[in-house]
């Protein structure tokens, strides 16, 4: 007779936490990843660094041996729209290791830790039929869809040329920086101001060697489009390129500052945006948002992005209560 030994989860930091949940991930497919999950040590890391170096708290826990594990999970306090003492929260059990209840364990050290730590509310992600029944049955209640948008380009039907107010300007970070030597500085806190004021950013912590960071990887300046009214910098669209197909971008982080809203300004940061996609030959162009969001689904609706169908093109949202008292141990 053969028994099943699962060993249990233990708290990991540092170098040991970035390679065990790379290792983990790494082993996931792609389009089944879900926010904050990274593949690469160095991106573990820089998580976990920009995170302390704000005073938010994190944990990570794993299951296995840490060069080989079978499961992980993570938690930090949420920083951005979210209502206060709101926690995020992770799992993943590599599949050979599912239905032995790994994945319970791992969720009650969670909810322990984040209740010590502060937390009221709980949220995770979950690809459509991979992980909602298990959050159902541990009393998580469904809040919200993220949908990836499409857009093939280029446009059969062109964009009606826009003429903007006199008091609207559009430029790129590229021509800012050339005239401005505080532009970095100026562009970053707006990037913070917005990354807060949105339920789920990309950028957790927006700090100015963490901006430097993105824009060295990931942002080319002269794909970062800027809105000015008059002479305050109020808006932001970012377009990415894609990691795997030279011919797709991301539109990334469309976003205004809440006082100047109403003024069209997002529409027209989108269609300087899909312009600059065509004048790069770029054969689709691709972005998230939350279902819910129903001015800014209508502004892309109308610009011809359509929902997507690929896999990983869904992403759901739920939400539990964390319970006082839980048990701190964890």
């Amino acid at each position: 007779m053969s028994t099943t030994f699962t060993p249990p989860a233990q708290i990991v930091r540092g170098e040991q936490a970035a390679h065990a949940h790379a290792r983990v991930v790494a082993a996931v497919p792609p389009h089944e990843r879900c926010d904050y999950e990274y593949d690469t040590p160095q991106e573990v890391l820089n998580l976990d660094n920009d995170l302390r170096d704000a005073g938010v708290p994190i944990r990570r826990w794993i299951v296995g041996p840490i060069d080989d594990p079978v499961a992980v999970a993570f938690c930090f306090r949420a920083t951005w729209n979210t209502p206060r003492h709101t926690f995020w929260g992770h799992i993943r059990v590599l599949p050979h290791a599912q239905h032995l209840g790994i994945g319970a364990e791992l969720l009650q050290k969670v909810q322990q830790w984040a209740a010590t730590a502060g937390a009221q509310a709980l949220r995770v992600v979950a690809h459509p039929g991979m992980s909602d029944a298990f959050l159902q049955r541990h009393g998580f209640v469904h809040i919200g869809t993220e949908q990836l948008y499409a857009l093939t380009l280029p446009l059969q039907t062109p964009i009606m040329p826009r003429e903007l107010p006199a008091h609207i300007r559009l430029t790129t970070l590229a021509a800012l920086l050339e005239s401005d030597s505080d532009a970095m500085e100026q562009v970053c806190t707006l990037h913070a101001a917005i990354s807060l004021d949105v339920p789920m950013p990309d950028e957790l912590i927006v700090t100015l060697s963490k901006f430097r960071r993105l824009l060295g990887e990931d942002v080319n300046p002269a794909h970062y489009l800027l809105a000015f009214v008059d002479d305050q910098l109020i808006g932001e669209s970012i377009l990415m390129e894609d990691d795997d197909d030279s011919q797709v971008m991301w539109q990334h982080a469309t976003g205004v500052l809440p006082a100047f809203r109403g003024l069209g300004v997002a529409k027209i940061l989108k269609i300087a945006a899909i312009e600059l996609a065509q004048s790069l030959e770029i054969r689709e162009l691709r972005t998230w948002m939350e279902t819910s969001n129903a001015p800014i689904r209508k502004v892309n609706h109308a610009l011809g992005f359509n929902e997507s169908n690929q896999p990983g093109s869904v992403i759901h949202i739920y939400e539990c209560t964390v319970k006082n008292g839980q048990d701190g141990r964890g």
